[in-house]
């Protein structure tokens, strides 16, 4: 990161201001299926619920994934049934398409009911951290869609500023609302217990998350909590032509 950029460039996020800004949902029950090729579901649910003929080049972008990887994917989720690939279609004067037609299915449309919450921030590459492997993105996504259902219960009760949400949060239950078993998230992710454990500890160590175990160290059995850490910032700083850097902040966890 440039030390000389402006300050007035730097911009820092929550985690519950990230519910306010892009993110990718993440259906529970695709999850499971497909795994992170449900990201690339994700990034085309943005573009539509019925059908589109883009181009990969911009469902990659949708989806925060580079074009190869979104190909892939796409294979994966049509031969599950998640998407339907008509090919390159015809237009009104007889003329093939450039781009294949690819159709969200029934089936798809009747599972998109629960899903995960990933923050477009969590697909970047991060300062001194780098990328998120899927695991702790899948695991993120679960918690994010935990904050956004309490968030929501208190903004029904007219708490609207963040610490207001944070303080409704806590009369909900505070920290026990986030209790995750190893059962929850393997059913919710489809992951490895190992996988989760993993993400728990990648979740943790860059700040997002506490991590309290409910027994053994490595977080192997019975319910743990992962409490969003509310002074959790991601930092974001302009950069030439458009690009910017990102970098997490931990703040104080006990905020």
């Amino acid at each position: 990161m440039d030390s000389t950029i402006d300050q007035a460039e730097r911009q820092e996020i929550s985690l519950l201001e990230s519910l306010n800004g892009v993110w990718i949902k993440l259906p529970t029950e695709i999850m499971r299926d497909v795994g992170p090729a449900v990201q690339t579901l994700g990034g085309l649910l943005k573009m539509t619920n019925k059908e589109t003929f883009s181009a990969v080049a911009d469902i990659a972008t949708k989806a925060q994934l580079p074009v190869g990887t979104v190909r892939k994917h796409l294979q994966w989720l049509d031969a599950g049934g998640w998407i339907g690939n008509r090919g390159r279609e015809r237009t009104r004067r007889g003329r093939p398409r450039r781009t294949a037609t690819l159709v969200i299915t029934k089936q798809t449309r009747d599972k998109i009911k629960p899903y995960g919450i990933l923050p477009w921030w969590a697909c970047c590459t991060i300062k001194k951290v780098g990328k998120l492997p899927w695991s702790a993105k899948a695991v993120l996504a679960v918690i994010m869609a935990r904050l956004a259902a309490l968030k929501a219960a208190a903004q029904r009760e007219n708490c609207y500023d963040e610490v207001d949400v944070i303080d409704a949060i806590e009369n909900m239950g505070g920290e026990d609302r986030f209790r995750f078993s190893l059962d929850y998230l393997e059913q919710q992710t489809g992951l490895t217990r190992e996988s989760i454990v993993s993400a728990k500890r990648r979740l943790h160590k860059v700040g997002i998350v506490q991590w309290i175990t409910g027994g053994r160290e490595d977080g192997g059995d019975g319910t743990d909590l992962l409490v969003p850490n509310w002074g959790f910032r991601v930092i974001i700083t302009s950069a030439s032509k458009g690009h910017c850097y990102i970098g997490f902040d931990r703040g104080s966890e006990s905020e």
